[in-house]
């Protein structure tokens, strides 16, 4: 990455819902996830992977959405077992958390609601792009339970858009203004319940994470999260100190005011509202993509 700020202009990207797949989408599913229909290994891996889940306890007698199992082999890049025990997994997890189902509507328009961001443009490289602002976390206000909610039914309902299956996230955590209000609830059956479930259950692929702190705070943080991730994802971590430094990953253009940027803050209110209603008919069995 050049040490010098990105300087693209916001027609050089797409939108967040883009309505249907890009030529370089395609060809990165067929290339990178291996989703060659030439080959039939759609229709294959789809047909593997209904048959072994079949064939489990847990799961037989699930009718699976398509378009739900399809995220997870693109997930896998169509390592049918490995789909098979990311599945197994979240119903596993779902045991004990509520995966599925939308938040109180009473919190969406809290202050607290606005800590987690998804921007209305994709990156350079037509990732989706999300801002954690965990100092706007207010507890008192929206607590854990519901911020867990929040944050599995923003994942799970961007990726019934097939450009983010296939492309994956990058995550932005600002740590600017935590406290010890925060800091509580920063404990390692914490992290690794939101890292366990974001990371290792669900269909998610993600590509890069910025963290931006000069407090000591982070210190901490750091030294709790750090052995929960996996090798891969740790390489794909990055140090800010500032603001400023974002730019060197990321264009003003597609950024929000907020961090000098030009998009506004309540571009994707909407959309949020919207998915949290739609997260109210999710079920273990998923749901059909956008297109």
């Amino acid at each position: 990455m050049s040490s010098k700020a990105l300087t693209m202009q916001r027609k050089e990207f797409l939108p967040l819902e883009t309505g249907h797949l890009t030529e370089s989408a395609i060809r990165k599913c067929e290339e990178e996830l291996n989703e060659r229909e030439t080959l039939g290994r759609k229709a294959k891996g789809l047909q593997e992977l209904r048959s072994l889940l079949q064939k489990n306890p847990k799961s037989e007698g699930i009718d699976f959405h398509e378009d739900f199992l399809v995220g997870f082999l693109r997930r896998n890049k169509y390592r049918v077992e490995n789909a098979r025990q990311q599945i197994l997994k979240l119903m596993h997890l779902h045991e004990t958390e509520n995966m599925f189902g939308g938040v109180p509507e009473e919190y969406l328009d809290l202050p607290s609601n606005k800590f987690l961001v998804l921007l209305p443009m994709r990156c350079q490289d037509d990732c989706a792009l999300f801002i954690c602002r965990w100092g706007k976390w207010d507890p008192s206000e929206l607590p854990l339970e519901q911020l867990k909610q929040m944050v599995w039914m923003l994942i799970l309902q961007s990726l019934r858009d097939p450009m983010t299956q296939i492309n994956g996230f990058k995550i932005i955590h600002d740590l600017e203004g935590m406290s010890f209000k925060q800091l509580k609830y920063c404990t390692p059956s914490n992290f690794s319940l939101l890292y366990n479930s974001a990371v290792i259950c669900l269909p998610a692929r993600y590509k890069e994470m910025h963290y931006i702190s000069d407090s000591h705070l982070f210190k901490i943080i750091w030294n709790m999260i750090k052995p929960i991730m996996s090798e891969k994802i740790r390489n794909r971590v990055y140090f800010h100190s500032n603001k400023e430094e974002l730019f060197h990953y990321f264009p003003r253009c597609i950024m929000p005011t907020v961090y000098g940027g030009d998009i506004q803050e309540t571009a994707m209110e909407d959309w949020i509202k919207r998915a949290n209603k739609e997260h109210t008919k999710c079920t273990l069995r998923g749901q059909p993509n956008y297109y």
